[in-house]
């Protein structure tokens, strides 16, 4: 059996046999911390495989070894990936396959999955039930042709959440994420047939070249958001003169201990519009921070984003939003980072009366491992050059973790292109200031937190953007979990 396809008990039983003895704690470790082959395969952390091992480095290293050991004989062996199904073979021996039918009749599903189906069960939100339904998907599909249509694609899927309404993603059309699990399969099963001289005509046909990956940006990419024809319309009465005159009271204003707020709100107001057209075109965002210094503050940046999209009170729409979503974060996040493993250290030495705090930072601070994606790129500790371009949270009041998710009020700077634009009191108010830089400044999401960020922005705060496209599946899928 490969090694990914283990589950933890398999995986204890495995590890056993193959000389490391296992404590019931131990064992209870593997399955609460949720190691099973897949995460093995994947790759642990040393504060993770640390965490399975708490008193014994000798287990630890004998626990690499064996899995070192494991991997190495599942490479020396056809793997599920290296043979087609029955079903793939079947196909290419009858030459011409039998025609897809128009109108798709779902099959049996193992006795297992069959049940949890008739009862109404969530089963889809377990990898292994969800993983068993592609396959007989699948391997039905695949008895008519190795290379379906999308909308053979879509008649399946439509088929399958029609019978079980239960199964539809929470977002979207209700069925990308089975749509592309399944294109996913299909790829897998014919990989191994490069061989076959149908898949050869057919890769030629429609093969694709894999993009070379460039060296590390230096600077931010612009998204392409226009001004809004409600901010054209606002643009009326004002003119380059009139502009100047405003900026020149907020440039007073920023310069005095106790600003008027009740005049920067208003000048802000006036400009906005004029604001919104200069960043469309370009002006880079050190001449926008010279020109509008308040948008150094993340307060006005809200209001900005709030204006932008119609929100009254941006921060509290977050905070209220993102609240209801903490524990299934956090749930998700549990094992799977070095990060998380010091969130759990600082509880346990906190008050109760802190837990609602921390939670809340922590989930947010976790969100990119969830997705799979580097904190490191979304937020960090200390003075050092951010490892990205794009908006990054730089923490300055804290040298470790534990300090960061137990104290509340932490100095940190969002800093873009390696340039200080905002300085903000509090995780929390650090992270919404970078997500809002990328509506305020008009940039693109970088593909190393694109997912984090569009679920902060589709999910959580529920804003749109003209030519949006579909959520991700890896977004919609996590959607479905904490649903």
């Amino acid at each position: 059996m490969a090694l990914a396809s283990l589950s933890s008990e398999e995986l204890v039983m495995k590890l056993g046999a193959a000389g490391l003895e296992l404590s019931d704690e131990e064992k209870r470790r593997f399955k609460d911390f949720e190691v099973d082959g897949e995460t093995v395969s994947t790759g642990l952390t040393d504060h993770m495989i640390g965490q399975l091992f708490e008193k014994s480095f000798k287990k630890q290293v004998k626990f690499i070894k064996i899995v070192q050991q494991l991997k190495q004989s599942q490479s020396e062996e056809p793997s599920e990936s290296q043979t087609a199904s029955p079903a793939v073979r079947q196909v290419l021996k009858q030459g011409t396959p039998v025609p897809f039918p128009p109108v798709f009749s779902l099959p049996k599903f193992p006795k297992d999955v069959q049940l949890k189906l008739d009862n109404k069960e969530p089963c889809h939100k377990i990898n292994s039930y969800r993983h068993k339904i592609i396959r007989v998907l699948q391997e039905t599909m695949a008895q008519h042709t190795l290379y379906p249509s999308n909308s053979d694609y879509v008649s399946v899927v439509k088929a399958l959440i029609s019978k079980y309404p239960f199964l539809r993603d929470a977002e979207g059309n209700g069925y990308h994420t089975w749509h592309m699990s399944l294109k996913r399969k299909f790829k897998t099963e014919r990989s191994p047939l490069v061989d076959e001289e149908e898949v050869k005509k057919i890769k030629i046909k429609y093969g694709h070249n894999v993009k070379s990956t460039g060296e590390k940006e230096a600077s931010c990419q612009r998204a392409s958001r226009s001004v809004a024809d409600e901010d054209r319309v606002s643009l009326i009465g004002e003119d380059a003169a009139s502009i100047n005159a405003h900026v020149k009271t907020l440039k007073d204003q920023y310069k005095k201990t106790k600003p008027d707020a009740a005049v920067v709100d208003e000048k802000m107001k006036q400009t906005f519009a004029w604001r919104r057209m200069e960043i469309t075109n370009g002006i880079p965002v050190a001449d926008i921070l010279g020109k509008y210094p308040f948008l150094r503050t993340p307060s006005v940046l809200f209001q900005e984003m709030g204006q932008m999209h119609g929100v009254a009170d941006f921060s509290r729409c977050f905070q209220d939003s993102f609240s209801k979503i903490v524990p299934g974060v956090l749930k998700l996040a549990q094992g799977k980072s070095m990060i998380e493993g010091h969130y759990m250290d600082a509880r346990k030495e906190a008050i109760a009366e802190s837990f609602c705090d921390m939670d809340f930072r922590a989930a947010l601070v976790l969100l990119p491992v969830i997705f799979r994606e580097k904190v490191d790129k979304y937020i960090t500790i200390g003075q050092g050059e951010p490892a990205t371009p794009y908006p990054t949270v730089q923490i300055l009041g804290a040298s470790d973790w534990k300090r960061i998710f137990t104290e509340k009020r932490i100095f940190s700077t969002v800093k873009i292109e390696g340039s200080e634009i905002c300085r903000a009191v509090g995780v929390e108010d650090g992270i919404l200031s970078a997500f809002s830089a990328y509506f305020v400044y008009n940039i693109a999401y970088p593909s190393h937190s694109r997912n984090t960020l569009l679920f902060l922005q589709r999910h959580v705060l529920k804003v749109s953007a003209p030519g949006d496209k579909p959520l991700p599946t890896a977004v919609v899928r996590i959607i479905n979990l904490l649903s």
